[in-house]
């Protein structure tokens, strides 16, 4: 039973109806999940399943599909700026990410970027 309720009728030793102390409606009582009476708390044994193979060993580690795209690519390396604007697969230097390559534009002004260690969301100045 939740203290923010007071009975208003039990029937056979368990409450019937309650009011809310917080907004003065009356309604049925409704227990919690998983009681059967109220004021006895149940203890239920947790079950633990066999763990799912983990997403690393699924994905392809971002440091390795970072070193096979930016082998992969030809472009210049370009100081990143948030007032410059970059198309996908432009190769960019931020101070203090690293190296990247971008992934894909997020419209309006905005860039997925694969780094070393991670996948950022940088702002750049859209081409118009």
């Amino acid at each position: 039973m939740d203290l923010g309720h007071t009975i208003t009728s039990m029937v056979g030793g368990m409450p019937a109806r309650v009011i809310c102390r917080t907004c003065k409606s009356e309604h049925n009582y409704k227990p919690k999940k998983g009681l059967k009476e109220p004021g006895v708390a149940t203890t239920t044994a947790k079950t633990t399943r066999a763990p799912r193979g983990s997403k690393a060993e699924k994905a392809v580690p971002v440091e390795l599909e970072w070193s096979q795209q930016i082998h992969a690519s030809n472009r210049a390396i370009r100081q990143y700026a948030a007032n410059e604007g970059f198309q996908q697969g432009d190769r960019l230097s931020h101070p203090t990410f690293g190296e990247g390559i971008v992934q894909k534009l997020i419209f309006p002004n905005k860039i997925e970027v694969l780094f070393r260690s991670d996948v950022k969301t940088l702002i750049h100045a859209a081409s118009k």
